[in-house]
């Protein structure tokens, strides 16, 4: 925001101090403004989805949070703004204010010369009311100033403290952040063991299936022969013979047919388990890299807010000292004017003023 308003006055600036003055902080992006995350839908299972609704809580409670404290910093920071502006409009004001009382003086000094060739009473005495009255005029300038000044730099110290709490945060986040993508790592190579699993369990459930229907065609086929051989059975003792030996051979592959579909039962039965299994390491990656997304979007967000907080820093102490320059050297402003961007932009700029100054 750039200010355009006119001197302020000493009583104006004792009401502004009634105001209370806060933290300085960066200014950001509403959060009204910011596009939401898009969070694909996932099928969790009934134990995670607790788990889901408190971290949803705890972070729609965080974020309300959050944004109290940035409408409370930017309305602090525009009050710090308001008393710069105002410390420089009295630093003005006063220095105008010297200049022309010296120009009256010397106006008068030099009138009162011409006509009387020597300086009268009366100039004195004027001079000798006058004086008093400056000296308390610049002995309230200057408490006024002492007072601002005092509480420009409680608003730095406080600044400097949020400052420092951000950066920790984002040390935080980035801690969270690597965990995280450690424990994706290993989810993901989880998930690439348990694929190669399934691929050799169905290789061997191929394999099975196979050897069950071969068995299947031998046992229909003795089955055949054993029927031809019971209508043979008048015939001789050899076919007798003949006939337990198959009998015995039909009962054993019957029971590796059992057996057999047993195995492929319980093959099935761990490919399916594997199956889910798999499936909820896919869910849970889904989850993570979700996760992963916002502790970045948090840390770009808070890398933003120390760069803000950086610059209106920089802005804070390089305006102070300027002004600092101009009451000690009673410089002289020639020129002022507030940057703008170049081209159209979203975007909030810091508020910065470049001023040519005239010693």
């Amino acid at each position: 925001a750039y200010y355009t308003a006119s001197l302020c006055t000493a009583s104006e600036i004792h009401d502004f101090f009634l105001l209370p003055i806060g933290r300085a902080f960066a200014l950001v992006q509403p959060a009204n403004e910011r596009q939401p995350l898009r969070i694909e839908p996932i099928k969790p299972t009934e134990e995670k989805v607790e788990v889901i609704k408190v971290y949803l809580e705890a972070r729609k409670q965080e974020q309300a949070r959050h944004q109290q404290s940035l409408r409370m910093l930017s309305e602090e920071v525009s009050q710090i703004q308001e008393v710069r502006y105002c410390l420089k409009s009295l630093r003005e004001q006063m220095a105008a204010k010297n200049n022309h009382r010296t120009e009256h003086k010397v106006r008068a000094s030099i009138n009162i010369s011409r006509v009387n060739g020597a300086p009268s009473s009366t100039a004195h005495d004027s001079e000798d009311k006058q004086e008093p009255v400056d000296e308390q005029e610049r002995a309230k300038m200057r408490e006024v100033s002492k007072r601002l000044y005092a509480q420009l730099q409680d608003a730095e110290k406080r600044h400097q403290e949020e400052k420092e709490k951000l950066q920790a945060e984002a040390g935080q986040y980035k801690r969270q952040l690597s965990e995280q993508s450690e424990r994706l790592k290993d989810a993901q190579l989880n998930a690439e063991r348990q694929d190669e699993r399934i691929e050799e369990l169905q290789r061997l459930m191929g394999g099975m299936e196979q050897e069950s229907s071969t068995l299947k065609e031998e046992l229909m086929t003795r089955q055949a022969e054993l029927l031809q051989l019971r209508e043979m059975k008048e015939e001789g003792q050899a076919e007798k013979e003949r006939l337990e030996q198959l009998e015995r051979e039909n009962a054993i592959l019957k029971e590796k047919i059992h057996h057999l579909d047993d195995m492929l039962k319980s093959q099935q039965r761990k490919l399916r388990q594997m199956i889910e299994q798999l499936q909820n390491s896919r869910m849970m990656i889904q989850e993570r890299d979700r996760i992963i997304k916002e502790l970045e979007e948090k840390v770009a967000f808070l890398e933003a807010e120390n760069r803000e907080m950086r610059d209106q820093m920089d802005y804070y102490a390089g305006g102070h000292r300027s002004n600092s320059y101009l009451s000690d050297h009673n410089a002289q402003i020639v020129y002022s004017k507030p940057l703008k961007p170049s081209g159209p932009s979203s975007k909030s700029l810091p508020f910065i003023k470049v001023i040519e100054i005239k010693s």
